[in-house]
């Protein structure tokens, strides 16, 4: 993990940081701070801040994973700054609690539009397992999601 950033568990307190992340990085698709507070509170999921060090509240990204018996599901990553390793800390760390939940596989729904995001799972040791055709709808268009997998184990 890179120095500069510090990763702790979300709380609470970190529901309207990470909605307005969520609206500056998926503006169509932003989740509520409703639903965001739901997710934290819940025994199956983890969520993880990321942070400067010494700077409490400056939030860099965040990620979240449902645990789920042998398979686990990434919810949600976003990174306020690139080139930083921010994601590649948020990911690990999302891996790293799936484990310790008893996963040995983690899942994910990535936009087949999102040549970024694809490409940097790949690189993390994904791959690409299905297709869920118009699991995303945005303005009007249905746009497929691509079904990663990485084994944990």
């Amino acid at each position: 993990m890179p120095e500069q950033i510090t990763l702790r568990r979300a709380t609470l307190e970190d529901v309207e940081a990470i909605a307005f992340a969520e609206l500056e990085l998926f503006p169509d698709e932003a989740w509520t701070v409703f639903q965001l507070a739901e997710e934290i509170e819940h025994p199956d999921r983890r969520y993880v801040v990321a942070e400067e060090p010494g700077r409490v509240g400056e939030l860099l990204g965040y990620a979240g994973v449902m645990l789920a018996g042998d398979t686990a599901d990434l919810h949600t990553i976003g990174s306020l700054q690139e080139h930083r390793g921010i994601g590649q800390a948020l990911l690990g760390w999302c891996e790293q609690a799936a484990r310790a939940g008893g996963a040995e596989r983690i899942l994910l729904e990535v936009r087949e539009d999102n040549d970024r995001a694809r490409a940097f799972y790949r690189r993390a040791g994904y791959q690409e397992i299905g297709r869920r055709r118009g699991y995303y709808r945005i303005r009007g268009r249905s746009i497929d999601a691509l079904v990663m997998q990485r084994e944990l184990s």
